[in-house]
């Protein structure tokens, strides 16, 4: 290995760091797959994507260390891939590598190698101060090379001003994707700062608002009111807050290129925007707490093909587009749960349950949406309570005896499933796995396997199973065993390094191994 050329081991170790999964543009939307994992406790956790992708920069940051202790030749080679990927797990350690990069004196700096800076923090109550904020800005003026920004801090309005005049100054012709919070009173700022990013694809933005800010206020734009511009280059727009003085202002602006957009906010005027924007969309992902027109909206999006919206608000007209193939449903709290743990049923349930079956109907409408393939349940926290539950929760009997099946868990997940296997539409959860099959299941199904055969030796007769039975059986196990194999990370050998994993991992054994 210290033989081959610096630059094939530079390939080799950053196919081995899963820097292809890292340095991909695009946004996870809410159609990512979560995965399932067991804890330090053994109890069954979902993993959200961007948490996925939080853990995939450790491990990519583990690897590349282990790489760097091996020997000298693969320590000169990995220490420029340490700078690959800058992620933070809280703005405390921001002024760290900011004054470990002002120290530095070569030329290039450690930070040309960077292409993604992500920031993140547990706490959520931490904001990006002006101290850490200045650090950031910083060790951004060292990424000459950057292209992805995650910053899903919030950031005040004095933080956000010196961020906004970096990126504009030393990022703007390399940034892609760039992921902000930011105060709604820095609104302003924040169209100049777009102006300035004429490459970029992927865009989220999160806009916060005081407390004492009413919902209906909008910030003062000045100079920023009504101003027309055009990036070109943009695939990706997910906006979630107080969006509606954003959207209202991006009717006027210009986005050839858009195709995916995402909006979970309080106050947008979707029709309007999309009016403007729509005819190219081929996913749109509307989350809201009040009802959205959505049989109105697709008719502007014609070319839509992904449709994710809110279940608990009844829909007031049919859903039919000729392209849409996937469904997500928002919501559905309620719908596979018992009623209440005292089996009391509030009418306001009773009326959000009824709303889940009507818009499932139609969804699920004949001829309404004819290339329909998928209907995907987008909540973890539907799928961890069944989880807890072991399944629906079914509805008490009424004083008579009598059992509603509109407040039936059991019974509403009996009848989607029913509809969708009847239309030849797959009923997921938010895994990409059939709604209703738990973890835990396979290694059930295992268990009572290895029963049946134990019981099988220990018969006299030395009765058989027949062929055409163990066929089935292993047809249903085949069924049930791809759904709980599911790794904290995506694993998948999609681009042939399954060969450089060992030979980290051999890497890794040498380490530990190493006399002290």
């Amino acid at each position: 290995m210290e033989a081959l050329p610096t630059e094939i081991l530079s390939v080799i170790f950053i196919l081995a760091s899963d820097e292809d999964v890292l340095f991909q543009h695009g946004l996870p939307t809410s159609m990512a797959s979560s995965a399932w994992f067991k804890g330090t406790f053994g109890v069954w956790t979902l993993r959200q994507p961007s948490e996925a992708l939080n853990v995939l920069q450790r491990r990519s940051y583990a690897t590349k260390k282990s790489i760097m202790m091996t020997c000298r030749a693969f320590h000169r080679v990995a220490s420029e891939l340490m700078f690959h990927c800058l992620f933070f797990n809280t703005p405390d350690k921001l002024p760290l590598l900011c004054a470990e990069l002002d120290r530095k004196t070569t030329d290039p700096s450690p930070a040309w190698w960077s292409r993604r800076v992500h920031l993140t923090c547990y706490n959520i109550s931490s904001v990006l101060d002006r101290d850490n904020g200045t650090a950031l800005c910083s060790i951004l003026r060292h990424c000459s090379n950057l292209e992805i920004a995650v910053l899903s801090v919030p950031t005040t309005v004095d933080s956000f001003m010196f961020l906004a005049d970096t990126l504009c100054t030393y990022n703007k012709h390399t940034l892609r994707t760039l992921q902000l919070s930011v105060p709604i009173l820095s609104l302003s700022k924040l169209i100049w700062m777009l102006t300035s990013l004429p490459n970029l694809t992927c865009f989220h933005v999160s806009l916060t608002s005081t407390q004492d800010q009413t919902a209906d206020e909008s910030p003062e734009l000045g100079a920023a009111q009504d101003i027309v511009f055009t990036l070109a280059h943009l695939t990706q727009l997910s906006l979630s807050g107080h969006a509606g003085p954003f959207l209202e202002q991006a009717c006027n602006w210009n986005f050839p290129s858009l195709r995916f957009l995402s909006l979970s906010t309080y106050q947008p005027d979707v029709i309007s925007f999309l009016d403007a924007h729509g005819k190219d969309l081929t996913f749109l992902d509307i989350t809201c707490p009040h009802r959205i027109h959505i049989e109105q909206a697709i008719l502007r999006c014609p070319q839509l093909t992904t449709l994710c919206f809110n279940a608990d608000w009844p829909l007031e007209g049919e859903l039919i587009h000729e392209h849409i193939h996937s469904v997500g449903l928002h919501g559905l709290r309620l719908a596979f749960a018992p009623p209440t743990a005292e089996g009391k049923v509030f009418p306001l349930d009773s009326m959000t349950r009824r709303a889940n079956d009507a818009n499932f109907a139609t969804v699920m409408a004949s001829g309404h949406l004819p290339k329909l393939q998928r209907v995907r349940v987008l909540s973890g926290t539907v799928l961890s309570e069944l989880e807890k539950r072991g399944g629906p929760g079914g509805a008490p009997p009424g004083p008579y005896g009598y059992t509603d099946e509109s407040e039936d868990g059991i019974k509403r997940w009996e009848r989607w499933w029913d509809t969708c296997h009847s239309a030849g539409v797959r009923l997921e959860d938010c895994t990409g796995g059939e709604l209703g099959i738990l973890p835990g299941v396979e290694e059930v199904i295992d268990d009572e396997d290895d029963e049946d055969d134990e019981e099988s030796d220990e018969e006299v007769d030395g009765s058989e199973v027949s062929g055409e039975e163990e066929e089935d059986d292993e047809e249903e196990w085949e069924e049930y065993s791809w759904e709980y194999e599911v790794p904290p990370v995506d694993q998948n050998d999609t681009s042939g390094v399954g060969e450089l994993r060992r030979l980290i991992e051999e890497c890794r054994e040498m380490e530990r191994s190493r006399d002290p």
